[in-house]
């Protein structure tokens, strides 16, 4: 099948069929594979077990195709993957365990799809098992026996994409930010600060002049910022050849702040007070050390939040909340693994 048409297929998707996008690329790829045989051989035995359900070969080389199309992809088809064939394992195999958890989660829970939504997922939401819109049974059994499996079996693996994508949707529901929430966001947005800052390089300070004088600099440097002693602060960075630099005004939500790479110095900014504008400490991140100082506030007119910064919200929000309850499944589940399905 071309590429060109998987694409309309799969623009023909409706929002409501998350689902049948996962299921829709799986089944492409049995037939853009067809013909492989996979390094396990064979298409019984497992690669992994979570607590009382085995993870086949079958569905482990199916997972390995699909994670090797993804990244040809995207990096183009003519990539060499024999280096990194181990690596595409372990995420295949990583990616079957976390969607088996994710069904167990959900199934324990109580969340479920009816024999009756498993049926008419199958014959109305699969556009490749229609024709001119109708449902068509010798595609569906060519596919089947594509993949050696039985009918039993897919309908089993329909049920659990559909519980899965479910619970999901269950998650964003769960993590849509409240009216107080977006006003609070929004009166971020609104007060914005400008900061100073100082970047000094150990390594370098350590060229111009000798370890031992850099290292005695820095401790001064320190001592001057816990007195808050501002002159001394300035003294020292005139010695060291450091100057000072702005960020420029920046929204205080804001997830980082203009010319500051470092994550650990972007959170101590939020230590920053119009009554302690000097942070009273060197913000250390590896050889790297930032000095810290609020130099100017304002406050805008709040501007209304667009719809795609509520969707990015309420999504991390979603992420966040579904991996802890998975890990947190994970932690009370036993899971084994074969190694020798990511070695051969």
């Amino acid at each position: 099948m071309s590429n060109s048409m998987a694409d309309s297929m799969r623009r023909k998707l409706s929002g409501k069929n998350a689902t049948a996008i996962v299921l829709f690329g799986a089944i492409i790829l049995v037939f853009v594979f067809f013909g492989y045989q996979g390094k396990l051989g064979g298409s019984v035995g497992s690669v992994a077990r979570v607590n009382n359900t085995l993870i086949s070969i079958a569905d482990f080389q199916q997972e390995e195709n699909r994670v090797q199309q993804y990244y040809q992809n995207l990096f183009g088809s003519s990539v060499d993957f024999s280096s990194q064939r181990q690596l595409l394992r372990q995420q295949a195999l990583e990616n079957l365990v976390h969607s088996e958890l994710v069904s167990q989660s959900a199934k324990k829970e109580g969340i479920l799809a009816t024999d009756a939504e498993v049926r008419d997922f199958i014959v109305k939401d699969i556009p490749f098992f229609q024709q001119n819109g109708q449902f068509q049974r010798e595609f569906y059994t060519r596919y089947l026996e594509a993949t050696h499996s039985s009918a039993g079996d897919f309908e089993n693996k329909v049920r659990k994409d559909i519980a899965n994508v479910r619970i999901r949707h269950l998650f964003e529901l769960a993590g849509k930010p409240s009216a107080l929430e977006l006003k609070k966001l929004q009166d971020l947005r609104s007060n914005k600060i400008n900061v100073q800052f100082v970047k000094i390089d150990q390594e370098a300070i350590s060229k111009a002049m000798t370890k031992e004088k850099a290292e005695a600099a820095l401790k001064d440097l320190d001592d001057a910022l816990a007195k808050g002693d501002e002159a001394a602060v300035n003294a020292k960075l005139k010695e060291i050849k450091a100057s000072w630099e702005e960020t420029g005004f920046t929204e205080i939500g804001a997830d980082s702040f203009p010319k500051i790479t470092s994550q650990v110095a972007n959170e101590a900014i939020f230590e920053l007070t119009k009554a302690q504008p000097l942070l009273k400490r060197l913000v250390r991140d590896g050889n790297t050390k930032y000095i810290l100082k609020l130099k100017e506030t304002k406050v805008e007119e709040a501007k209304s939040i667009e719809p795609t910064t509520v969707e990015m919200t309420q999504k991390r929000r979603a992420d966040g909340l579904f991996e802890s309850w998975i890990n947190q499944f994970r932690a009370n589940s036993n899971i084994t693994m074969n190694p020798q399905a990511l070695q051969q």
